[in-house]
């Protein structure tokens, strides 16, 4: 199915796209619609067929892909984790005082 194929050759690029959509935080959850919504609009933003139905096939293709390759894992049928440390929060550093 060209829509699977086309998101899971973009995986960096969708996942930015996640982002910009939903709070997507490394080690953050992420939740069966959130990546099946995400899923919808960035097959329309790319004109391929993101029909609800369509999307449901590609998100759980997608989902295992990215399990597969250590971007998720698995807490529940519906929750990931997203191991994605490019979106990592920046550390702040505590001063101690002396």
């Amino acid at each position: 199915m060209k829509e699977i194929d086309f998101v899971i050759s973009h995986q960096a690029e969708f996942l930015k796209f996640l982002k910009s959509k939903f709070p997507v935080i490394h080690n953050s959850n992420l939740f069966f619609r959130d990546i099946h919504y995400g899923i919808m609009w960035y097959l329309q933003e790319h004109k391929l067929d993101g029909r609800y139905q369509i999307a449901e096939k590609v998100v759980q293709e997608v989902i295992k892909t990215f399990v597969q390759n250590g971007i998720l894992k698995k807490i529940n049928e519906q929750t990931w984790v997203l191991d994605y440390p490019e979106f990592a929060l920046p550390r702040i550093e505590k001063k101690t005082t002396a």
